[in-house]
């Protein structure tokens, strides 16, 4: 086996077309293969993930290669939220993109290089935790992962289904009334947000404290509660917040989202379903399934033509919803976390 080199790559980097060519043909790494995008698509999203991880100062990204051929590339990046949020340095692998058509000993050789670079990089930035979230495909890079020292931390199922196939989960319920979310809403919303998400590597890491993992979660509906139509909502972003209210209080919400960069670059209308949250007192009264059928509906609207949802594999309650709608699991998503000394 001959000796691999890594160099360390630069934003300028990037823009040779030798590069976004390669990253065309590597193997799957985007959370979206199962719409399985053109290479061109998936080239200008792994190109995003690089830049966006070298638009940070502490940012880097590293090059394997065998004389003249690239087989591997790996972006690393600081989390600037999460690691002010937890008071603790943490960064992640944003993505490692790996050539096709090589060897099982040939990959598992790159992901250990690339591996000692992310390592490195940690120990340098002081990062105590680093992240990876990958496809449950990547066999290779997750035993690698694991020799390395990570541990599992949370497993994801994404699930999809054309609209036109989503069939009604439940008939009308005229106690029910439904309307977009306001800022008046919040303290109810974070009420029924504490605690409900307990399968989340930020609660379910031992060394997290679980209750600064919970708040991610009331942090995050906040920020959307409050940003959703202005100019802090990224451009071509479409993100609503819709409640259910029973007898005049609110019941349940639904968070869920668009985005006309990303149907533009995989030549479809797909609608994101983030989250159903009903509160503990109104469970078992369909507030469920009568949200998720109003967001259905409000997708048609829109001119969707497919639906996406990504809930914890532990998640019975929200994965029975959504395959009684119609929707089919389509890939697994683990993440794994390394604590540093």
């Amino acid at each position: 086996m001959t000796t691999l080199t890594v160099m360390p790559v630069s934003a300028p980097d990037l823009n040779a077309p030798d590069f976004e060519r390669w990253l065309a043909g590597t193997e799957p790494e985007w959370f979206l293969e199962y719409l399985s995008p053109g290479p061109e698509a998936r080239a200008r999203h792994l190109m995003g993930r690089f830049a966006g991880a070298l638009a940070w100062p502490t940012g880097r990204a590293f090059l394997c290669s065998e004389g003249d051929r690239m087989l591997g590339a790996i972006a690393l990046e600081r989390m600037a939220w999460d690691s002010a949020h937890f008071g603790i340095e943490c960064g992640r692998i944003a993505t490692c993109c790996i050539a096709q058509g090589l060897s099982v000993e040939r990959r598992r050789a790159l992901h250990a290089e690339l591996l000692r670079d992310a390592l490195r990089w940690a120990d340098e930035q002081k990062i105590r935790l680093l992240q990876r979230r990958l496809l449950a495909s990547r066999v290779d890079e997750t035993q690698c992962l694991g020799e390395a020292g990570f541990r599992p931390a949370d497993s994801m199922v994404t699930m999809l289904a054309p609209l036109a196939i989503v069939a009604p989960v439940c008939g009308p319920d005229p106690r029910l009334a439904f309307r977009a979310a306001r800022a008046d809403d919040l303290p109810a919303l974070l009420a029924m947000t504490r605690g409900a998400f307990p399968h989340s590597r930020f609660v379910q890491d031992p060394i997290l404290k679980a209750s600064r993992g919970d708040e991610v979660y009331q942090r995050w509906i906040e920020n959307l509660l409050l940003n959703q139509h202005t100019d802090k909502t990224p451009a071509g972003t479409k993100e609503e917040v819709m409640v259910c209210a029973l007898g005049g209080a609110v019941a349940g919400y639904a968070a869920y989202r668009t985005d006309r960069a990303l149907d533009a670059l995989l030549g479809r209308r797909l609608g994101m379903l983030d989250l159903i949250v009903v509160d503990k007192v109104y469970r078992g009264q369909g507030i469920g399934r009568a949200l998720l059928d109003r967001v259905m509906e409000a997708m048609r609207k829109d001119g969707i033509g497919e639906v996406e949802a990504t809930t914890w594999t532990d998640q019975r309650e929200a994965l029975a919803l959504y395959r009684r709608a119609g929707l089919q699991e389509k890939e697994t998503l683990l993440t794994y976390h390394l604590w540093r000394n």
